[in-house]
């Protein structure tokens, strides 16, 4: 579809509808459809496979969201966003339509947790995925992972979260999940490298369950905690080597497992993070160095995610968003 005054409203429309106020770049139509770039202009005489991300579709003179798109856009979508939950969301990914009456009719930005996942389509009262079938394998592995390993806060458990033997139970728990989890996603990964790097995580994690199960031996001699030589030890530089780098892959178990692992990292961190705020000071100074353990995974994960994403950037021509 050319560049018409009807597609460049449309484009404006379809921003209004989602709620999209200030764009973090500028509409270009390109090869009929509508891209968000910040580049000045597009380069004469090469071939350029994209022009920045890839807003709209154009199909049979109609505007269609793209996944991409609207995971972009992320957090300036304020309408049309549709709030699943984790079983509604697998159920969508494996291609299945769910009954959820009361949303606006048309494409809507699925979201999980309040992060845009994808695009959605209602019809009726029906609510079906339209997020390409490549990524729907990529999150439905991550949920997977997630759901095997994810620390679920004492609270969410019911668990009365006060004693010190509770912190110490809870914390042994967490890293035992960390540890299977690594230990499979080492066992799958293709990549020498990437193997490497997950068997060292699972190796951390095993060393950090056998300090906590130390510690709460000592607890029920003693009824003391000796919060002593939690410092992280920062393996990054170790195995974040150029020829790591350069065999991460952009799809498949290796990259979901990556984003897995940085939600695990994540909630681990915020959950200790959180606690050491009004713990006492012997639990406080526990939890703060629990944070500083799974801070330093988290940071060699976002390492790894970040190469991942540089090279999807290049590999694909696309002008990154400042």
């Amino acid at each position: 579809m050319p560049y018409s005054a009807d597609l460049a409203e449309a484009a404006l429309e379809y921003l209004r509808e989602f709620g999209v106020e200030d764009l973090p770049g500028k509409l270009v139509f390109w090869h009929g459809d509508v891209w968000l770039t910040t580049a000045s202009e597009i380069p004469k005489g090469l071939r350029v496979h994209a022009v920045g991300v890839r807003l709209w579709r154009a199909q049979n003179g109609k505007l269609k969201p793209t996944s991409f798109g609207l995971q972009a856009l992320g957090p300036l979508i304020k309408a049309r966003r549709v709030e699943v939950s984790r079983s509604e969301l697998k159920a969508l990914l494996l291609g299945r339509a769910i009954n959820k009456p009361g949303l606006p009719q048309g494409y809507v930005a699925l979201c999980l947790e309040g992060e845009v996942l994808g695009c959605g389509e209602v019809r009726g009262e029906t609510l079906r995925c339209q997020i390409p079938l490549g990524r729907r394998q990529e999150l439905l592995v991550a949920l997977a992972q997630e759901d095997r390993i994810a620390p679920v806060t004492m609270e969410k458990k019911g668990v009365n979260v006060k004693t010190q033997e509770d912190v110490l139970k809870g914390a042994i728990l967490l890293e035992e999940r960390g540890r299977v989890f690594y230990e499979h996603a080492a066992l799958s990964a293709q990549s020498p490298g990437v193997r490497e790097i997950f068997t060292i995580l699972a190796q951390e994690e095993a060393r950090h369950k056998e300090y906590l199960a130390k510690i709460l031996s000592e607890l029920f001699r003693t009824g003391q905690i000796e919060a002593s030589g939690l410092e992280p030890l920062d393996v990054s530089s170790a195995v974040l080597t150029e020829s790591v780098k350069r065999e991460i892959e952009a799809a498949g178990f290796e990259a979901a497992a990556i984003y897995a692992g940085m939600a695990l990292e994540e909630r681990a961190v915020a959950f200790y993070t959180e606690k050491a705020k009004t713990a006492p000071p012997a639990l406080a100074k526990l939890y703060t160095g629990l944070a500083q353990w799974e801070q330093k995974h988290l940071d060699l994960l976002t390492a790894l995610d970040e190469e991942l994403r540089q090279r999807i950037w290049h590999e694909r021509g696309f002008w990154p968003l400042d």
